[in-house]
């Protein structure tokens, strides 16, 4: 019998830049140019940990995203919690 894989995402909200990256554990990248769904790892066992963050913050216009819920370990289901919120970033002078 095979060993059950779980994915990890969910939504990124707000986005209107492009260059947003998002990598899980320090790894594997995922580029999202969309506001919506999105699954940043695939194939994890119950047990593997997971940290979804931030690699490139969106520009043209620029935002910052900030993810809720990004760490933790997969059960016995897929992560679907993981929440990417994206604002415009405050003008410096």
């Amino acid at each position: 019998m095979p060993m059950a894989s779980y994915t990890v995402g969910s939504t990124v909200d707000g986005l209107s830049g492009s260059g947003l990256v998002l990598q899980n554990n320090g790894g594997s990248s995922l580029a999202v140019s969309l506001p919506g769904a999105f699954t940043v790892a695939a194939g994890l066992s119950s047990g593997a940990a997971y940290s979804v963050a931030v690699a490139t913050q969106p520009s043209s216009p620029t935002q910052t995203c900030v993810v809720t819920n990004g760490s933790g370990t997969v059960a016995t289901a897929n992560v679907t919690n993981v929440v990417v919120d994206c604002t415009p970033a405050a003008c410096g002078k």
